[in-house]
């Protein structure tokens, strides 16, 4: 399974996460912008595991805020995100999670912290459009829950499921789909919508 550690945003949270894909469209700036249901903070990536370890999540201490706050580019990774607003709860709960995978022997991406939503890939930027001038639209989400995540690739796409949570430790799968073909000798698994 090809596996990382989120945030799930709130589904209104999401919906204003919509609003600001279409202004950016709006804008002028071109992208393969993600859907909604896409749409979450990775607190930590760990790419290929084969087992679900929602187990080790930590739980959310005490509930706390985001605020989404600007609109920002990775140009090497050619990414357009949303970001929130700087939060030392987050900070500290990014840290156990990373602290937890260390603890089990579990890699994962070890490059900083920089949270921020994922809203397209291949952003085309026109030179007369200043991201600084798109209106972000008021968002708060309350985070309860930390949520292990698996993506595969779909016809439009990269794919993310809910496998488990720190409150849920592993959500139900659905029955194992055997593949036709006979590379491989076990049930195959996919990754669960929630």
């Amino acid at each position: 399974m090809r596996l990382f550690v989120g945030l799930r945003p709130s589904d209104e949270f999401r919906a204003r996460l919509s609003v600001l894909q279409s202004r950016l469209l709006d804008a002028g700036v071109a992208a393969r912008y993600l859907e909604p249901s896409n749409l979450h903070l990775t607190l930590a990536f760990i790419g290929e595991w084969p087992e679900n370890i929602s187990g080790i999540l930590p739980s959310v201490e005490r509930p706390f805020t985001l605020a989404l706050s600007r609109i920002g580019l990775f140009t090497e990774a050619k990414v357009i995100w949303a970001g929130v607003e700087n939060s030392d709860d987050l900070n500290r709960l990014a840290e156990r999670v990373r602290f937890c995978l260390s603890e089990a022997g579990i890699p994962f991406d070890p490059k900083s912290f920089v949270p921020h939503i994922t809203l397209g890939r291949k952003p085309v930027v026109p030179g007369n459009v200043s991201l600084s001038g798109i209106e972000i639209p008021p968002a708060v989400m309350t985070v309860e829950d930390v949520f292990l995540y698996c993506s595969h690739r779909g016809e439009n796409g990269m794919v993310y499921s809910v496998v488990g949570s720190s409150s849920q430790k592993v959500i139900p799968q659905k029955e194992p789909i055997i593949p036709r073909s006979e590379t491989r000798k076990e049930p195959f698994f996919p990754c669960s919508e929630a």
